[in-house]
């Protein structure tokens, strides 16, 4: 990419000038022509030169680079706030998420997609709001889960189809899942937001199979879930996945302890949420 090139393109055209006005006699109009055209390499103290003749300091020719820094580490905790606000149902948090991914300034296509994912979570995390999405609003949904565009995408599609795992039938659910299981299984190496997002999607759906009765479905995420690292990042899901455990061996009385200390420690929403 001709980064600086361009950039000392889009400064001259801003100031008006000619490229022999630009080169300011610190290097020659030809060579300088050929740095915009990325043909040619400036030295730091002939690129730092040009910008004193015009008066810009480094830091305002850089200053898009500092806010997409910027930007991103915003985001990076928009995205933990947002996954934790999505897991409690919390609608007045999830919206104001949606607001500050709103105010960063550079909108590059993975926060678009960070709204749109946060938006339709907001939409439709609940049961009643699935019940009232009509087959085409459905068939848009599934469509822009699996849209391709950037491979940072793939971490927020998890987080989506795990929210909204029950728009499809529990059949096309299942055969997601699988598939899922069966890509993850074979990665060498997994990032750890990932991981949360996969054993998140995994217990939505053992919830979803205990809920229908169907226990012998339970297995192959239960076990996926097991093999995941012991993180602590890992550590409520984990603890779920032992909580269904012991309700699919009848281990009533453990289950029923570990929905008290979930319930202790904050997970009330959620508690009320899952198959007893």
């Amino acid at each position: 990419m001709n980064y600086i090139g361009d950039k000392l393109k889009n400064l001259r055209q801003q100031l008006g000038l000619t490229q022999t006005e630009m080169a300011a006699g610190v290097i020659s109009v030809s060579f300088y022509s050929k740095v915009e055209r990325g043909l040619n390499d400036i030295g730091v103290n002939d690129f730092l030169e040009i910008l004193k003749s015009h008066n810009v300091t480094p830091k305002e020719f850089f200053e898009d680079i500092i806010i997409k820094d910027n930007d991103e580490k915003k985001l990076n905790g928009l995205v933990n706030r947002f996954i934790k606000v999505a897991t409690e149902d919390n609608d007045v948090e999830i919206n104001k998420v949606i607001k500050e991914l709103d105010k960063i300034k550079i909108q590059t296509p993975f926060i678009k997609f960070s709204k749109l994912a946060a938006k339709l979570i907001a939409n439709t995390h609940d049961k009643k709001a699935l019940k009232r999405l009509t087959t085409k609003q459905k068939n848009q949904i599934k469509k822009m889960i699996f849209q391709k565009d950037t491979d940072e995408n793939e971490y927020y599609r998890i987080v989506i189809l795990a929210n909204i795992i029950r728009i499809y039938s529990f059949e096309e659910a299942t055969f997601l899942v699988k598939g899922v299981i069966r890509r993850y299984d074979s990665s060498e190496k997994v990032e750890s937001k990932t991981e949360v997002a996969l054993s998140g999607l995994m217990i939505n759906y053992i919830n979803w199979c205990m809920e229908l009765g169907k226990l012998d479905y339970c297995y192959e995420p239960l076990n996926f879930l097991k093999r995941l690292p012991e993180k602590i990042d890992l550590a409520f899901t984990k603890i779920l996945g032992l909580y269904f455990g012991d309700l699919i061996k009848q281990k009533k009385n453990e289950a029923k302890e570990i929905r008290v200390i979930l319930d202790k420690a904050g997970y009330s929403t959620f508690v009320n949420k899952i198959a007893k």
